[in-house]
């Protein structure tokens, strides 16, 4: 287990989200405080049009907020509502990104689609090769590395885009509907795989989601609804 497990990687301190004035005001996300730890997997739940997408935009540090203050593994990133780091640094070397779909390039295998998001970065195509050979083996694709992304299965494309997501040891990741395409048999193998790197690499994993079936498998459920985040109860 990485020993950054337990540490806090993410708090929201009164962070909201406005669109229009007066009549036509809309609060897509009300006064939201909320913290994550290395390690843990946070599932997000809620209706559609209840601010889910619009929270993980602004943790995503793609929509910027109206109010509050956002950090990053202690560094503040977002105050009263203002950036006061560089975002896009921020985004390649803290953040990490999931989707519904894989997005992976079609042209490039497996190996090259992973070893792809350190290469950006500056690190030398050797070392990329290899750091990107090992997570894909222990994420048990050692047989799949020179696929093409059409060659894959949907799991195994998702598993592909963990990996990319993870490559760069990031202190949070974003998961936006990763099992919606996939059925319970993958969904739940996509969900382990979020547990154990998220216990492997130290990272805060956040997934937003409409999928009841896996959510055993996360430590902690918020709930979303008309734009508040609270703590789902057992039931």
């Amino acid at each position: 287990m990485n020993e950054r497990v337990g540490t806090s990687v993410l708090r929201l301190t009164g962070i909201s989200k406005v669109y229009g004035e007066g009549p036509t005001r809309v609060d897509a996300l009300r006064p939201t405080t909320f913290e994550a730890r290395a390690g843990e997997v946070v599932a997000i739940v809620g209706p559609s049009g209840s601010g889910k997408s619009t929270l993980l935009t602004i943790i995503g540090l793609i929509n910027p907020p109206t109010a509050g203050s956002l950090l990053i593994n202690g560094e503040p990133v977002i105050t009263d509502g203002v950036a006061v780091t560089n975002l896009t640094t921020m985004r390649r070397r803290e953040l990490g990104y999931v989707f519904q779909r894989s997005n992976l390039i079609p042209f490039l295998n497996a190996e090259e689609n992973v070893r792809l998001a350190l290469e950006i970065d500056g690190v030398p195509a050797g070392q990329a090769r290899g750091r990107a050979r090992e997570l894909l083996e222990s994420l048990g694709l050692a047989k799949r590395l020179g696929a093409l992304p059409g060659k894959l299965s949907g799991g195994e494309q998702q598993r592909v885009a963990i990996a990319r997501a993870m490559i760069h040891q990031p202190s949070v990741v974003l998961a936006d509907e990763p099992t919606a395409a996939l059925d319970s048999g993958r969904g739940r193998q996509v969900m382990e795989l979020f547990r154990d790197s998220a216990h492997a690499h130290g990272a805060a994993v956040l997934v937003v989601t409409h999928d009841h079936r896996t959510l055993d498998l996360v430590d902690r459920v918020l709930e979303m609804e008309d734009g508040v985040l609270s703590e789902k109860q057992p039931d």
